[in-house]
C-alpha cells in the first residue's frame, strides 16, 4: 500500500471522526512489557462508534562512542551513527509513532501503525509498521492477518516502546540477532490455563522484505511457534522459526542463493514488583551458527530504576554442506563481541521516562564486531571502547 495514502488514512481516523477525549492511563511499568497484539502507546484517547483508540509513542535520545574508526549501531539497517560518523548521534535512540486500533464488533478489531525511526537510506521517512486485522474466536483464541510483529524475545513485541521496558535499549549483542522484526501474513494465539499457570501458543506463518544500506533480504515461507508460560511473577518465553531468505547486492545486483534460516530462542523473567531479574538465549542458523545471550537485573527505589546488563555473542561456525565461504563470507561470520551495560531509569513525570546508560563492549581477537564504516584493513579486533546514551521515552 502506498505510504502516503496510509497516512491520510491514519489522519482522517484520528481528526476527521467527531472525538470524545478520555483521560490519559497513569500505568506505568519498568519492567518488560508483553501484549498479544503490536505494541502500542500505555495512554489513548476514545472515539464512539464503532469503537476507535488512538494514541503514540517516541523516543528522543542521543549516543556518543569512544570508537572513532568505525560506527556503532544497534541495528544492521542502520547506514551511519555514533563513532566515525558521527561524535553525537540520535539514530539509534529517535522515534515516533501514532496507531488507531478499531474495534468494528466483539470480535472483529484492527491495528494500523506508523513509525518514523532512522532507516537504511539515512532519513527518517514514516513508514508503517503494523496493520492486521483480528478475528477473535473465543476470549482466549484469535487469528491475525497482515503486518504482525515477530515474538522472537521477550520484548520485540515492544522493542519500539521504549516506555515499555528499562534499559535504553535492548541488549544489542542479542538483538542484534532478530535479523525480522515483522511478518507479512497470518497468524493464531490459543490461550489455556496449566494448574496456576497461564499459557499462550502462537504460530504464524508469512514472508518478510528487509532494506539495509547496501542490500535487500527476501524472506519466503517464514513460520513460527512461540509459547509463554506465566505463573505468578515469573515468565518463561520459547519460540522456534523457519525460513528461505535471499539477499540482492545493491551495488552489484547480484542475487544470491536461497538459504534455510533457522531460530531457536529462550527467555525468563522474574519480575515481584520491587526488583527483576531476566535472561534470554538465542541460536541462529543459516550457512553458519551464532550464539548470543544476555543477563539483566535491576532495582526499584520509588522512581529510580538502577539495572546491569551483561550481553554476548559467539563467533559464527560455518556448518557443513555448503560451498567453501568467501572472504566476505567469513567477516560477516565473525562478529563477536561482549557488553556490560550500567544504567538509571527515572520516571520523572506521567507517562514520561528518562533514562542514561553506559556501555563497555569488547571486541572478540578475531572481530570488528558490530560496528560498521569500519576503514578497508583496519583491525580493531580485540580492543574495548565505550558507549553513553541518554533518551527520553514517553507514550501519549
Amino acid at each position: 500500500m502506498n505510504k502516503k495514502y496510509c497516512l491520510v488514512a491514519l489522519f482522517w481516523l484520528t481528526v476527521k471522526i467527531p472525538l470524545a477525549i478520555a483521560a490519559p492511563n497513569d500505568n506505568q511499568n519498568t519492567g518488560a512489557e508483553k501484549s498479544d497484539a503490536a505494541p502500542v502507546a500505555l495512554a489513548s484517547h476514545t472515539i464512539d462508534s464503532p469503537t476507535f483508540t488512538y494514541g503514540g509513542f517516541g523516543s528522543l535520545g542521543v549516543s556518543h562512542s569512544s570508537q572513532d574508526l568505525g560506527d556503532y549501531v544497534l541495528e544492521s539497517t542502520m547506514p551511519k551513527g555514533a563513532g566515525r560518523s558521527y561524535s553525537w548521534s540520535a539514530s539509534n535512540n529517535s522515534r515516533l509513532a501514532a496507531h488507531v486500533n478499531a474495534n468494528f464488533t466483539p470480535k472483529v478489531s484492527a491495528i494500523f501503525q506508523v513509525i518514523t525511526e532512522y532507516h537504511s537510506d539515512g532519513t527518517f521517512r514514516p513508514e508503517i509498521e503494523w496493520a492486521n486485522i483480528k478475528y477473535a474466536l473465543t476470549p482466549n483464541a484469535y487469528v491475525r492477518a497482515g503486518r504482525i510483529a515477530l515474538p522472537t524475545f521477550l520484548d520485540s513485541e515492544s522493542r519500539d516502546v521504549g516506555y515499555t521496558y528499562t534499559w535504553v535499549h535492548p541488549p544489542v549483542d542479542l538483538y542484534h540477532q532478530l535479523i525480522i522484526p515483522s511478518s507479512d501474513g497470518v497468524d493464531a494465539m490459543y490461550r489455556f490455563e496449566i494448574g496456576e499457570a497461564e499459557n499462550s501458543i502462537k504460530a504464524l506463518y508469512g514472508t518478510n522484505t528487509l532494506d539495509r544500506p547496501t542490500s535487500v533480504s527476501t524472506s519466503n515461507d517464514l513460520w513460527g511457534i512461540f509459547d509463554t508460560l506465566e505463573l505468578s511473577r515469573t515468565t518463561f518465553h520459547a519460540g522456534y522459526q523457519r525460513r528461505n531468505s535471499s539477499s540482492q547486492n545493491l551495488l552489484t545486483g547480484v542475487i544470491g542463493p536461497w538459504i534455510p534460516n533457522s531460530d531457536l530462542s529462550f527467555g525468563a523473567l522474574y519480575d515481584p514488583g520491587d526488583w527483576f531479574a531476566m535472561s534470554e538465549w538465542i541460536q541462529r542458523r543459516s550457512k553458519s551458527k551464532v550464539e548470543a545471550m544476555y543477563i539483566s537485573a535491576g532495582y526499584r527505589i520509588n522512581k529510580y530504576t538502577p539495572y546491569v546488563t551483561y550481553s554476548q555473542n559467539s563467533t559464527g561456525s560455518f556448518l557443513p554442506g555448503y560451498t567453501t565461504p568467501t572472504a566476505a563470507e567469513f567477516k560477516s561470520a565473525n562478529r563477536s563481541q561482549s557488553t556490560v551495560s550500567l544504567g538509571v531509569r527515572w520516571d520523572f513525570m506521567k507517562n514520561t521516562d528518562f533514562k542514561l546508560q553506559y556501555d563497555q563492549v569488547t571486541l572478540s581477537d578475531n572481530s570488528n564486531g558490530y560496528l560498521i564504516n569500519v576503514p578497508a584493513n583496519v583491525n580493531l579486533y580485540g580492543s574495548t571502547f565505550h558507549v553513553i546514551s541518554a533518551v527520553v521515552d514517553f507514550v501519549f
